[in-house]
């Protein structure tokens, strides 16, 4: 390479350091491009260590958590007052169980809690009958599936002494016995049957004895066996079904069986008769099961399913005994209140029976029914409202130390912009100083040179 070459990229190597160091340069002051700005002052930057801001937020954070744990403390303590109350007011309604008329319509919330203890109690008959009825459902179904496995044997059994009967019937008949009369329309059938039987397994037992051959004569013999069987199967069952109908009609017709020497059709004549009555009483006892679920079923099925019944009824008492423990409450509220009131003026509990406020006949009622055993009750109430009344006058007061920190610090950034504002002010006024005073001494130079001209 020329030296001239090497001397022009040695300037330029060096130029283009220079122009990045100048631009660093610039960005550190601020500057945002290359163009002459005003210099920002490098002045200590508060959000890196502040201990004054750090304070602050322990004490911010402190007094939170204050509020967080009176507001636990309030909420506990509210919750051991409620049942307080609800045990108070509890007591006095028992208390007035042989109150007259006149104390219930002053003081309604008695009448109210008779009403809702008598929701409570129909709704729990309600879902003790309910789960009568279920279980009486579930009784129902094991019955009815036991009748029908009894049902089902039986008739199984009748189905095996019918074929018998009618075996036995068949062969009186066609040895011209009492019975030809009776099944002479079915006796050729089943002697047609019975030849085609021993025929196919006279066929079937000439095929197995024959010798072994080769392999085609082997698959040749497992063919013919494999269909005389199926049609043996096929004849047997038809043979069977016919015994069977006519045992089946005969015992239906001749339930005593016939006169005869031939006992042992009489015998199975009775003993299908009684099966068949048992079989009838099954029958009638699973039908009058199942009508018996079908209107339960149908009962429930107008509520939407027993479990959504129970379900509703359930939701219904926790409702109800939500409203009683209300009432509950209210009572030993008002009893509080009106000992209280009693306490700070005992002379006005000695006035004449002249016409009384509403507000007055309540306060007189509840007092009648209060005992010198919730005194203790009372005297806790009083101090639970006092601690409940102390924790509001807590969190109050550390609401409003929060509130008047959170201004002051509203106030100080709103300074602290102020003056960010007048610092720039100050900063660009005296930079239009320096402008001016170069634009004059600029003039006193065109002044001075238009002299020589």
């Amino acid at each position: 390479m020329p030296s001239s070459q090497r001397a022009r990229c040695r300037e330029r190597a060096f130029a283009q350091r220079h122009d990045r160091a100048w631009q660093r340069a610039r960005w550190l002051e601020g500057a945002t491009d290359q163009r002459p700005s005003i210099k920002r002052p490098r002045g200590p930057q508060v959000f890196l260590f502040n201990p004054a801001r750090i304070v602050y937020n322990i004490l911010m954070d402190d007094r939170k958590r204050q509020i967080n744990e009176a507001e636990q403390r309030k909420k506990e303590q509210a919750a051991l007052l409620d049942a307080l109350f609800a045990r108070m007011g509890e007591a006095i309604f028992e208390r007035s169980e042989d109150s007259g008329a006149d104390e219930i319509s002053a003081l309604r919330e008695l009448g109210s809690c008779r009403r809702v203890q008598g929701e409570i109690a129909g709704a729990q008959d309600s879902i003790q009958a309910a789960e009568e009825q279920i279980q009486r459902l579930r009784e129902i179904e094991e019955a009815i599936a036991a009748r029908e496995k009894e049902q089902a044997l039986c008739a199984k059994d009748m189905a095996g002494m019918n074929a018998l009967l009618g075996r036995l019937i068949l062969e009186d008949a066609s040895s011209g016995g009492e019975c030809a009369a009776f099944c002479a329309d079915r006796l050729a059938q089943a002697e047609e049957l019975l030849t085609k039987v021993q025929s196919l397994e006279e066929r079937l037992a000439g095929i197995e004895q024959k010798e072994k051959g080769n392999v085609f004569a082997w698959i040749g013999k497992g063919a013919q066996s494999l269909v005389l069987r199926s049609f043996l199967s096929k004849a047997q069952d038809s043979l069977e079904s016919l015994r069977r109908a006519t045992g089946d009609r005969f015992s239906a017709q001749h339930p005593d069986g016939v006169a005869g020497e031939d006992s042992e059709i009489s015998a199975l004549c009775a003993e299908i008769s009684g099966r068949r009555a048992e079989a009838q009483a099954l029958a009638s006892d699973a039908a009058r099961l199942k009508a018996e679920k079908r209107g339960i079923s149908d009962a429930f099925s107008a509520e939407g399913g027993p479990s959504r019944h129970i379900q509703g009824l359930k939701a219904h008492i926790a409702q109800a005994q939500g409203e009683l423990k209300a009432l509950y409450v209210k009572i030993g509220e008002d009893a509080a209140l009106a000992k209280k009131a009693l306490r700070k003026d005992e002379p006005a509990a000695k006035k004449g029976k002249a016409a009384k406020p509403e507000s007055e006949e309540r306060e007189e009622i509840v007092l009648s029914f209060l005992s010198a055993e919730d005194e203790g009750m009372l005297d806790e109430a009083a101090r639970l409202s006092q601690a409940i009344r102390d924790c509001d006058e807590v969190i109050e007061k550390l609401k409003a130390s929060l509130a008047i920190d959170e201004e002051k610090a509203k106030i100080a950034k709103c300074l602290r912009m102020i003056q960010e504002k007048r610092d720039r002010i100050a900063q660009a006024e005296k930079s239009i100083s320096e402008l001016e005073e170069s634009i004059a001494e600029a003039e006193r130079s065109i002044e001075q040179l238009r002299l020589l001209l």
